[in-house]
């Protein structure tokens, strides 16, 4: 009997999942009262006197299926349980969903899907006050801009406003505008935001959507999901402006996993005014250097105060690389001019700059040109790869970034790199955990 009770406690502690279904059931077989203690299934002086040795072995203590607390007891258990429930149904005290502490019930609907947030709000008034907030407290929305069910999600958002913590848009047209229109003007708790497959050429347009929140950025995504549709977001100065005063105080993440406009001088003044930055990720467009990219030479006299980030994307240009001798494609990008003193010189200062980011896991500077999709021709690759970039060589200063021991992803998909034999033995030195992704598909493990 004690194995028996000894799995349901063991059920309620770690199957947090399940533990509604569970809170439920055991409101018809018996459970552990609302204080932890395990209740008693039969009178004390009825006593099981068989052996445990004859029950076979124990059950499962982490069932991987929510289907039934009794499936996954011992035959011999549940036979004794159903027996023991019978004789003392008298005296079983019942716990129900409604008996578990508030603090507990709230932590239930943090594992709740929409889906099951929706079903408990129509339970009754009590779990109407219980869910709801939980309900609105991330927002999924798809906006086409034709549906009439679209109309009564932007009431819904007016009335719910101060729920709402994060937001992930979904578009599916080339106009923002209307959106606007319809959602609050803020939302006074809203800190997260996922833009999906957005196309804005109003550099206001984006602003309007970095002022929705009065609380203040902590996540910020503009991400291209969808490979028919031409996402782009002009991010200049008048976003950049708005987004600022969020940066030194609040702002975690932001990553722009699409063609964008933002600078390589907004990219540095922003990872110089981030102290609690943790990912900064700027993807830009393969065929030109519009957005999404830093001069080497602008930033190195910069200080960055992001220490503690543990992702960072941006393509380094403008670099000097007279040890590029091959014949490059006609009429390719060329790299800067400079003397190979100069370019090792500038390389060694970038190398230096990256070192101080001791927490990165993810580093890519490169940009992959995957010609294998219908995104490019068979020649954008030497076409529009980086030339004028860090070569990642020891002679160029590689040995800096011997303290970046965290790494796990290493990208320089698509850059000039000449990675010899003597590099591939420093990355499995300082690096024997990083995936080292370079041109040609080919990975190089450290």
């Amino acid at each position: 009997m004690q194995e028996c009770r000894d799995y349901h406690v063991n059920l309620q502690t770690y199957w947090v999942p399940g533990i509604v279904r569970y809170a439920t059931l055991t409101s018809i077989r018996g459970a552990p009262s609302a204080r932890g203690r395990t209740l008693d299934y039969a009178d004390k002086g009825k006593q099981i006197s068989q052996d445990h040795s004859q029950c076979g072995p124990k059950p499962p203590r982490f069932p991987n299926s929510p289907a039934s607390c009794l499936d996954f007891l011992h035959p011999f258990d549940a036979s004794k349980l159903n027996v023991m429930e019978q004789e003392s149904a008298t005296t079983i005290n019942r716990t129900s969903f409604d008996d578990l502490p508030l603090e507990i019930q709230t932590w239930v609907a943090l594992f709740l899907t929409p889906h099951d947030l929706e079903v408990c709000v129509r339970v009754s008034q009590a779990w109407r006050m219980l869910f709801h907030p939980y309900l609105w407290r991330h927002a999924d929305i798809k906006w086409n801009y034709d549906l009439d069910w679209e109309y009564e999600i932007a009431y819904g958002m007016e009335v719910n406003s101060s729920l709402i913590h994060s937001l992930r848009l979904r578009a599916f047209h080339d106009n923002m505008t209307e959106f606007l229109e319809c959602c609050p003007r803020t939302f006074p708790h809203l800190t997260s935001a996922v833009f999906e497959d957005v196309k804005w050429w109003s550099d206001e347009g984006v602003a309007q959507y970095i002022r929705l929140s009065s609380a203040g950025w902590k996540r910020l995504v503009f991400q291209a999901i969808r490979k028919d549709f031409d996402s782009y977001v002009l991010f200049e100065s008048k976003s950049f402006e708005v987004l600022l005063p969020y940066v030194g105080t609040t702002l975690e993440i932001v990553r722009f996993d699409t063609a964008s406009s933002i600078s390589g001088s907004q990219i540095d003044r922003l990872l110089c005014s981030a102290p609690k930055l943790k990912q900064a990720y700027f993807s830009g467009y393969y065929a030109d250097m519009d957005g999404g990219w830093m001069d080497a030479r602008g930033i190195v006299d910069s200080e960055w105060v992001c220490l503690n980030l543990g992702v960072f994307g941006c393509r380094i240009g403008n670099i000097p690389r007279p040890d590029i001798t091959r014949v490059l494609p006609w009429e390719s990008p060329e790299p800067a001019y400079g003397t190979h003193l100069e370019s090792i010189t500038l390389q060694r200062r970038i190398y230096s700059k990256l070192a101080r980011l001791t927490k990165l896991r993810e580093l890519r500077l490169g940009y992959m040109i995957d010609t294998r999709t219908l995104d490019f021709l068979p020649g954008d690759r030497e076409y529009w790869r980086q030339y004028a970039c860090l070569a990642m060589t020891l002679e160029s200063g590689l040995d800096l970034l011997q303290e970046l021991q965290e790494l796990k992803v290493v990208g320089l998909e698509d850059m000039e790199v000449y990675i010899g034999e003597s590099e591939r033995r420093w990355f499995k030195k300082h690096w024997p955990n990083a995936r080292i992704q370079v041109a040609g598909y080919k990975i190089v493990t450290g």
